[in-house]
């Protein structure tokens, strides 16, 4: 028995897997796509699916893909979706337990269940987000910030919450489970289904190796172009582990730092401190830190809370960075990102960008100054 879940169902599902200890993810090959699907009913969907994750009803129906016209179910707890069979390879991947078993193991035939790839999620929330745009309910831009965050999560170490993803509790520090490249080239093989131009102009702009919803919104924020309310600096490395020079190792308090955003060009770093760091050890921790920064050359930024309570401060900000930044480009830089942070246009779609990429469970208080 084989489940294929779409959209929303499968979205919470790939968030579950991956914040669950026991459970891995496994890519799906073309001969798993193409097996029937065997009797799918509401017994089967209760005793495959984990419990308090989904709960299939006629009034709620779960959104299962299926090979084809002839083999949908016709049960009234599934939603059907025909399109399994027109998908390119690394379309779904397999959520099993890490022992190597199917994820509901019981049974003479157990069941096994496949989630969207990061590419085809990818692509079913640009369908949704597009039919939005098309409504009129969305902008176009809009909609490409929020496909290209979404996806930072699913190829950096964070997943947010499955039930409530704006404001509920997120986990780190996880394996990603794709890559902006490999996502990329998925999108590329995906011919003539929906959304596919709005995911590839997202994909265009995501990167690798986020590792909280707030540095992707800062990712966003030095990058996007200024259409989208970026400030279009080059894309940094995020989370990368950096060696140092061998003439300080003996001097340093950290053997190799992986900073949050690294641009080689700039020598400049920036972590954002998005954790407590008012105790005397977290203070010490900053001290160390930038004490290594500086003997290796480096320029250290931090960025807060503080930082991100509004579009005049992360005005500010980039300007900041803008001034140290300026020295090693051209002579128009400093006079181009200064026009652009003071252009009302690209100031308001700033604001935008804040609001759709900031968690909704964030929120800035005087007493946090």
């Amino acid at each position: 028995m084989d489940i294929f879940l779409a959209h929303e169902d499968s979205l919470k599902l790939l968030r579950h897997a991956r914040r669950e200890g026991g459970l891995a993810l496994v890519r799906a090959g073309p001969r798993e796509l193409g097996r029937d699907h065997g009797h799918i009913d509401a017994r089967t969907l209760a005793r495959a699916l984990p419990e308090g994750l989904l709960a299939p009803s006629r009034a709620h129906p779960v959104s299962l893909r299926f090979w084809d016209d002839a083999s949908r179910s016709q049960c009234a707890t599934v939603r059907s979706i025909p399109n399994l069979g027109r998908l390119p390879d690394g379309s779904y991947l397999e959520v099993v337990r890490t022992t190597g078993d199917p994820l509901s193991p019981e049974g003479d035939e157990p069941a096994r269940v496949f989630v969207e790839s990061p590419g085809l999620s990818l692509l079913s929330a640009a369908q949704t987000l597009g039919r939005m745009v098309r409504a009129r309910r969305l902008t176009r831009s809009a909609a490409i910030v929020r496909l290209s965050g979404f996806l930072m999560e699913l190829c950096g170490s964070y997943a947010r919450d499955p039930h409530h993803p704006a404001s509920g509790e997120v986990l780190y520090d996880l394996a990603p489970v794709s890559s902006v490249t490999e996502v990329a080239s998925f999108l590329a093989s995906a011919h003539g289904l929906h959304g596919r131009t709005l995911a590839q102009m997202a994909a265009g702009y995501a990167n690798d190796g986020s590792g909280s919803a707030m540095e992707t919104l800062w990712y966003h924020v030095f990058c996007l172009p200024p259409r989208l309310g970026g400030l279009h600096l080059r894309r940094p490395l995020q989370n990368v582990p950096l060696a140092w020079p061998a003439e300080v190792s003996e001097l340093v308090s950290h053997q190799t730092m992986r900073p949050d955003f690294y641009w080689a060009a700039y020598h400049a770093a920036c972590e954002h401190q998005g954790k407590d760091h008012t105790s005397e050890k977290a203070l010490a921790e900053d001290c160390d830190r930038a004490r290594d920064y500086e003997l290796c050359g480096i320029d250290y930024f931090p960025v807060t809370k503080k930082d991100a309570r509004s579009e005049r401060s992360v005005r500010a900000f980039l300007a900041q960075l803008v001034g140290k930044f300026a020295p090693y480009e051209g002579a128009s830089f400093l006079r181009r990102k200064r026009r652009c942070l003071n252009d009302p246009d690209a100031s308001a779609a700033r604001g935008v960008l804040l609001s759709l990429l900031r968690p909704a469970s964030w929120r800035w208080q005087e007493q946090d100054a």
